[in-house]
């Protein structure tokens, strides 16, 4: 039976320890209690927000007007295998670095360049996650899911979830339809190691035969250099709250000519990394080197900041901040960002419980605030 709190404060369930109350609060500790929890919803006429490691979210100081759905469903286990694969189940509340932990540790390989990345299993196919080369579409087979068109428990296939950068239909087309309970990964039994990315191959060049545990020991390392580990981190934060930008042609010989006329001790490098981060849809542009570029390392306000050695994460650095100040400091350095290079640098967190009027304030462009807003 469902257990219900009213007025429940989001702020200690996110990685940003930021947000105010939800109106009505379940956990889902079943998969039936899927359909009961829309019904209540539909019954009291609130929208729902579905919750699972609050690692890449962004809470209103209001919070949420509405029903949320604490998605907690466990699970993890290998339910068919070959000579040459393994498939693993997994609930959508498991954490996620415990299911590369587990995979690395039977010699499963797939997902260890994923070692290290917050949240919870749930949200691997909605953001079809991807680190050091590696994608969540390389590995995920299908995902059982509720859709709420329906009312019911669905299979979906690879190929139906339309996988692309940081993108799939979960959180484009039919991102309000579906719930993912349990996630298919496709895991080799065959060493397939990923070491193209520059941080590796370096770590690496000189070493052959590495093991699937070194590589995700070398992960770990190279990103506790980088990302305060958002369940870990006394500063509260969300992961990675700038996307990299993936260029045509044409628009990387924009960025070139940017460089060239304002930022010209930085187009060496700009350059040299046209090739360095391989992407299969167009050009990557890191934005952790347009932030250094742009001098915005560090950049503080308040209780806000820029971690000084990966500014792509925005940091809650007294664990006192308001997503007011969030919102504030992120329309700023956007705003430099697009001055200096023309780059409009997307976010990657969802944002919860924001009005259209304070979006557009802060600078998200309409394709933004339809991905938040949905109209």
């Amino acid at each position: 039976m469902l257990q219900v709190q009213a007025k429940k404060i989001l702020k200690p369930l996110t990685t940003f320890k930021i947000g105010g109350p939800a109106t009505v609060y379940l956990e889902i500790r079943e998969a039936e209690q899927i359909a009961e929890a829309f019904a209540l919803a539909e019954h009291l006429q609130l929208p729902t927000l579905v919750l699972g490691g609050g690692s890449n979210l962004l809470v209103s100081d209001r919070g949420f007007d509405g029903v949320v759905l604490h998605v907690a469903l466990r699970g993890l286990e290998i339910v068919a295998e070959t000579a040459e694969k393994a498939l693993l189940s997994v609930g959508s509340g498991e954490v996620w670095d415990d299911v590369v932990k587990f995979a690395v540790e039977r010699n499963l390989w797939g997902i260890e360049n994923l070692s290290r990345i917050p949240g919870q299993t749930g949200a691997l196919a909605v953001q079809n996650v991807g680190a050091y080369g590696a994608e969540a579409s390389q590995v995920i087979k299908s995902v059982t899911a509720f859709d709420r068109k329906t009312n019911t428990i669905v299979d979906l296939a690879k190929e139906e979830c339309k996988f692309a950068y940081r993108t799939s239909i979960f959180n484009t087309t039919h991102k309000a339809r579906y719930v993912i309970l349990e996630t298919y990964l496709e895991l080799s039994k065959h060493p397939k190691p990923l070491l193209d990315y520059p941080d590796l191959r370096s770590r690496f060049s000189a070493k052959p035969n590495v093991t699937i545990s070194e590589i995700r020991k070398a992960i770990i390392e190279i990103r506790d250099t980088k990302f305060p580990f958002p369940a870990e981190s006394v500063e509260g934060n969300a992961g990675s709250f700038f996307k990299n930008s993936l260029l045509t042609e044409a628009s990387y010989l924009g960025l070139v000519q940017k460089f060239t006329e304002g930022l010209p001790e930085h187009l060496e490098k700009l350059q040299s990394i046209r090739h360095r981060f391989p992407e299969r849809s167009g050009i990557k542009i890191p934005s952790a080197f347009i932030f250094e570029a742009c001098g915005l390392k560090g950049f503080r306000r308040g209780d806000v900041m820029l971690n000084p050695s990966q500014p792509v994460v925005v940091l809650n650095v007294t664990g006192t901040a308001s997503a007011t100040e969030v919102l504030a400091l992120v329309a700023e350095v956007r705003a430099i960002v697009k001055a200096k290079t023309g780059l409009h640098l997307f976010a990657e967190p969802e944002l919860i419980g924001f009005t259209k009027q304070e979006l557009t304030a802060a600078g998200f462009n309409d394709l933004e605030i339809e991905r938040y807003l949905g109209h």
